[in-house]
């Protein structure tokens, strides 16, 4: 390829990419959330760290399509919307993914033999709230569906409330019945990691909402 040919791709990039790469990062986590809902439901111990492992590998996916959009923000000079509101969805997209992966590693690095009251509902909302922003994401291609992507931006904040809800019940529930310490602090750090999570989804939608104001 000549001169002229790269001078062309730098400044007229193929668009599509950009896209693909978030639909990459929002598929990463969708996978890790379906995957740490399996976990809530799983029985014994080899099943669950077999989902353990498969949750790192949907995180390692999400890391890969940040990288891979860095790289090509680098290499392009022309950009379908604003560079830096590319860099922080899918950066947004990502951090679900490492959230999840690190609520999921408390089973392994704490040896825990049980999962607190709570982790299911709260992995059903991890569940809604990724498929939602999957969608949004896709939606991003043409934003002439902005009303689309505002309502699921708006769902996730309604998904992130009702998860901040079911969080502080479990919490207390936690506290008033748990008397052994050490467990106490393992669920508690569990349902922790979980609740941040589901905030994270909801990072995403102001991320989402931030794109649509700018291109409005």
């Amino acid at each position: 390829m000549g001169f002229v040919q790269h001078l062309i791709k730098f400044i007229l990039p193929e668009e599509g990419k950009f896209f693909d790469y978030l639909d990459a990062a929002a598929a990463a986590a969708v996978d890790a959330a379906a995957l740490f809902g399996a976990l809530t439901r799983a029985e014994g111990r080899e099943a669950q760290l077999v989902l353990v492992e498969r949750i790192r590998e949907a995180e390692h996916a999400g890391d890969k399509a940040k990288k891979d959009m860095s790289e090509a923000l680098d290499r392009t000079f022309v950009t379908p919307i604003d560079r830096e509101d590319l860099y922080h969805l899918v950066g947004a997209l990502e951090n679900v993914s490492d959230f999840i992966a690190a609520t999921a590693n408390h089973l392994t690095v704490h040896q825990m033999d049980t999962l607190p009251e709570g982790s299911r509902e709260l992995g059903d909302i991890l569940v809604k709230a990724t498929l939602q922003f999957a969608e949004g994401v896709r939606e991003l291609r043409d934003l002439r569906n902005g009303e689309k992507i505002r309502a699921i931006a708006t769902s996730l904040h309604y998904l992130e409330h009702e998860a901040d809800v079911i969080f502080r019940l479990r919490l207390g529930d936690l506290f008033s019945r748990e008397k052994d310490a050490i467990r106490l602090i393992k669920h508690k750090e569990f349902l922790e990691g979980l609740e941040n999570a589901v905030d994270r989804c909801a990072s995403v939608g102001t991320s989402l909402e931030a794109i649509l104001i700018k291109n409005g």
